[in-house]
């Protein structure tokens, strides 16, 4: 046998004994698009991507979870297409990892959405970071952000206290048992809702009222009808209206018979002219709004100095304009702002015991940026008395508005 022919034998053999040896099944390829490719592949650089949303610091409100996180995706300088790795955890060393996703395809447009499987625990920090690789080469991380999960926000109901039975005042006070809140609501309110029958589609008029600081939250819903039953339930929202409690159970009770009329008093015979104006606010800046001054101790001083001329102010049953002309005078030599209020915003529809106050920019005239102020208790009852009743908001969720004027006085 020559020695060319051993040496052909001798190297079969060593090719049928690399074949037999296990984990050298084949040879890694040097083409850098083969899933096989031997790697790093040299020179080949990729970019850190960045964490975009949630922004570093965020806070989540628990009821949109799960979380959708942002990414902006990875460069690389190779040609092996890309995948990111993304790891969610506990700590900002990323020590205790709670969720990984690690071949995720880059989404388009330059920017990769990712959302949670499952809703996170609230209450809690998290930190998530992401990086890219081929399969070959491996990019850095990105910075590490972290968002907070808040506590979901939880109403208890509040509870109706009084009136109940039957009443002594067709305007009685209104007690209600403050409800619990948890997790972080803000600007939380009671809504009441007033019916004259056991009917939730026959409520008759609602009012919106923070809740008091002592437990207990009181307020009045204006006069109501003599000798009527009525029934009112409540419930607690907070002040986007996007989380509500349960409506209480409902409670009911009966206001008194209407007592005697009394004879009107002779009206005056001029109408009041107009005393000198004071000063006016200056306008607030773009977009916000003047604060609504506390003049209910003028609506007293007024009363007091003119009881005739509130008692007869309901001008429906021959009264006049005096206490109403006589007041918006007062309330003018503290502020020009202060005027008389269209009805419901109807021009040429005066309001006969309301007084309106522009919290904005511009004319007076016309302007229905106002508060609107209920100035006369029981107005076309027997016993109508000084009041200062904002009900800007109970009208506003009325589906009306207020429009200033000075009715032609100024």
């Amino acid at each position: 046998m020559s020695r060319f022919t051993l040496l052909q034998r001798r190297l079969a053999a060593i090719g049928l004994a690399l074949l037999a040896v296990p984990g050298c099944e084949r040879l890694k390829s040097a083409n850098p698009l083969s899933p096989d490719v031997a790697g790093p592949i040299p020179g080949v650089q990729i970019t850190a991507p960045k964490t975009l949303e949630p922004p570093n610091n965020a806070l989540i409100d628990n009821r949109s979870q799960p979380v959708q996180l942002l990414i902006e995706n990875a460069g690389t300088s190779g040609q092996r297409p890309l995948f990111l790795q993304l790891e969610l955890a506990a700590d900002v060393n990323f020590q205790q990892i709670l969720h990984q996703a690690d071949r995720l395809p880059p989404g388009d447009n330059g920017r990769t959405t990712y959302r949670m499987p499952s809703p996170l625990a609230a209450g809690h920090t998290y930190f998530w970071r992401v990086r890219a690789a081929d399969g070959a080469n491996t990019g850095p991380y990105s910075a590490a952000a972290s968002f907070h999960v808040l506590e979901p926000v939880v109403l208890e109901t509040p509870t109706p206290l009084e009136p109940t039975g039957t009443t002594t005042t067709n305007r009685p006070v209104f007690r209600v048992r403050n409800g619990s809140v948890s997790g972080p609501a803000e600007g939380v309110v009671y809504r009441v809702e007033l019916a004259d029958r056991p009917d939730p589609a026959a409520i008759s008029s609602t009012a919106t009222v923070t809740p008091g600081s002592d437990g207990t939250t009181t307020f009045s819903m204006g006069d109501l009808a003599w000798n009527t039953t009525y029934y009112w339930r409540v419930f607690s929202m907070t002040g986007d209206g996007s989380v509500r409690s349960a409506y209480s159970m409902p409670a009911s009770f009966r206001t008194p018979p209407a007592p005697a009329p009394t004879p009107s008093p002779t009206p005056s015979p001029t109408p009041i002219p107009p005393t000198a104006p004071g000063t006016r606010t200056p306008d607030p800046p773009p977009g916000q709004r003047l604060p609504l001054p506390n003049m209910s101790h003028v609506v007293q001083q007024v009363a007091a100095q003119y009881p005739a001329a509130l008692r007869n102010s309901c001008q429906d049953h021959g009264g006049t304009w005096e206490f109403m002309d006589r007041l918006v005078d007062t309330l003018r030599t503290y502020d020009t702002r202060w005027g008389y209020n269209w009805k419901r915003g109807n021009v040429g529809d005066p309001s006969l015991d309301v007084v309106a106050y522009h919290f904005g920019s511009g004319p007076d005239e016309g302007s229905i940026d106002v508060y609107i102020i209920d100035v006369i208790g029981g107005h076309c009852g027997p016993s109508p008395a000084p009041s200062w009743n904002d009900v800007t908001e109970a009208t506003r969720l009325g589906g009306s508005i207020g429009r200033w004027t000075g009715r032609g006085r100024f």
